[in-house]
């Protein structure tokens, strides 16, 4: 079976290495809220501890992991931490929780196929009292990887330290929604390591 259930990426240790790669790329996204309006431009870039929250890692909270990131990804590298180790959490693969972290781990090992697709939506995010959420986002990026029918929701917020956003949370889209205010993507350009670029996407009304 092809798409993001291939048993060649099923583990954490491919997952992480696939995001090793993805930090050296930047998203450069304008956005709109209508025409005559200012833009609003977001600069998207990776650090290795965002993994932490974009696996869910914070929900596994009856399973003995490093708190220190950089040794919990170092033993991930090293074949100390495994799938089978994550298994022992019950909020590892329990399909009644919203936030399956099995699943995640999948999913995330194609993060930069959802971030590259054409079918990709921008909001800013609205705290929603009504989902019981603790997310607290500035954008929610809705996208689905090319290949799948598979729905990602990815919500990102700025850094404290920097003028760039990283991701906080993301998962499938299943069974709650969540929304925000619709933004025009003007452009999305993705920014590689030696600073060339690809337009990914670019609007008619869009003058660089």
């Amino acid at each position: 079976m092809q798409g993001i259930f291939c048993s060649k990426m099923d583990s954490i240790k491919n997952t992480l290495s696939s995001f090793q790669k993805l930090k050296k790329t930047k998203y450069r996204l304008i956005l709109s809220s209508g025409r005559g309006r200012p833009v609003e431009e977001i600069l998207l870039n990776f650090y290795e501890d965002d993994l932490y929250h974009i696996l869910g890692f914070q929900h596994l909270k009856d399973i003995q992991l490093p708190k220190d990131k950089k040794t919990l990804f170092s033993n991930i590298n090293s074949g100390k931490i495994t799938d089978n180790h994550l298994s022992l959490s019950k909020y590892y693969d329990n399909k009644s929780l919203n936030y399956n972290i099995k699943l995640r781990i999948k999913m995330a090992a194609f993060l930069e196929d959802f971030l590259d697709s054409d079918d990709f939506t921008v909001s800013v995010y609205k705290f929603q009292h009504e989902n019981n959420t603790v997310i607290q986002a500035d954008y929610l990026i809705t996208s689905k990887r090319i290949t799948t029918d598979e729905e990602y929701y990815i919500f990102i917020r700025k850094r404290t330290e920097e003028n760039t956003y990283g991701i906080i949370s993301c998962f499938p889209k299943e069974n709650i929604s969540y929304w925000g205010g619709n933004r025009y993507i003007m452009l999305k350009e993705k920014i590689m390591e030696d600073n060339t670029s690809i337009i990914l996407h670019i609007h008619p009304d869009f003058n660089k």
